[in-house]
């Protein structure tokens, strides 16, 4: 598996939700977004706060073209929110784990 693409989903049965984010809106946004899709509740009453895990500004800018405009590497970041692990690939990929 090359560290640029998403592993093959099809045979991980912790996945509950993914999606593929839109550069032209926040990393952030996307990651709550899918978090609420897997928890099957609004965005706004998720009980939990992205913040207290992660820099949102820090995440929205971390596969970001560089200051020089060429484009960062490949890459992934992993974190906890709730009773999920959110893998964020930097080829805009966003997986929901339980």
């Amino acid at each position: 598996m090359s560290e640029n693409m998403t592993e093959d989903l099809s045979e991980d049965a912790g996945v509950v939700e993914t999606t593929t984010y839109d550069r032209n809106e926040p990393l952030s946004a996307a990651v709550i977004e899918a978090v609420a899709d897997a928890a099957d509740a609004d965005p706004a009453e998720l009980g939990a706060r992205l913040y207290d895990r992660i820099d949102p500004d820090a995440l929205d800018n971390l596969f970001d073209d560089r200051h020089n405009g060429m484009p960062r590497g490949s890459g992934h970041v992993v974190f906890s929110l709730l009773d999920y692990d959110i893998t964020v690939y930097s080829d805009g990929h966003v997986v929901v784990r339980a």
